[in-house]
């Protein structure tokens, strides 16, 4: 049975672990291998230890845990935006529980929480060549609008593109009409 729940402090070590491991199963090519197999563990754990201790405003974690093991989290920050809305930071699901719909619960709760004190539209960026992240986006409503080069992850430029949820009603539906 998967549980979710607002992530503590005492979660950042595993939400790091997860997004590391992420990162080097699905960023291949798109982040380099030096540092995908040197650095990422500890710019991760870096990252999250430090989003725990010094939170932004308006930053939210929900995890998802199947027998008190962390198998999925959603990072966000509310109102990012203002023509977009909230950006979903990272969803990540530990690749051993694919298919259980993890993913999906954890955008329907994100999409709850959001509703619940703001505006409902929401956006985050996926990596081209992550196109299992983009079909899935896809699947519960999100629209594809502009594909972007930055350099704020890893250590080379990237190219993104911005899925957009203009109504979170949307992710529930597709959800359900999925299965």
């Amino acid at each position: 049975m998967v549980g979710f729940r607002t992530a503590s402090k005492h979660d950042y070590r595993a939400i790091a672990a997860l997004h590391a491991k992420s990162w080097q199963q699905n960023y291949r090519g798109a982040l380099s291998d030096k540092f995908l197999d040197n650095k990422v563990v500890e710019e991760r754990l870096a990252v999250w230890k430090d989003r725990f201790e010094n939170p932004r405003r308006n930053q939210f974690v929900l995890v998802a845990e199947i027998d008190n093991r962390l198998v999925g989290f959603v990072c966000g920050y509310i109102d990012d935006d203002p023509k977009y809305g909230t950006l979903i930071d990272n969803l990540h699901v530990d690749s051993e529980f694919i298919g259980r719909r993890i993913g999906e619960k954890l955008m329907i709760n994100a999409a709850e929480h959001i509703k619940a004190i703001s505006k409902t539209s929401m956006y985050l960026w996926v990596l081209i060549g992550n196109t299992k992240a983009a079909r899935f986006y896809e699947r519960i409503g999100g629209k594809a609008l502009e594909t972007i080069n930055d350099y704020d992850i890893g250590d080379r430029e990237i190219t993104k593109t911005r899925y957009y949820w203009p109504n979170l009603e949307l992710i529930s539906k597709k959800a359900e009409n999925e299965h």
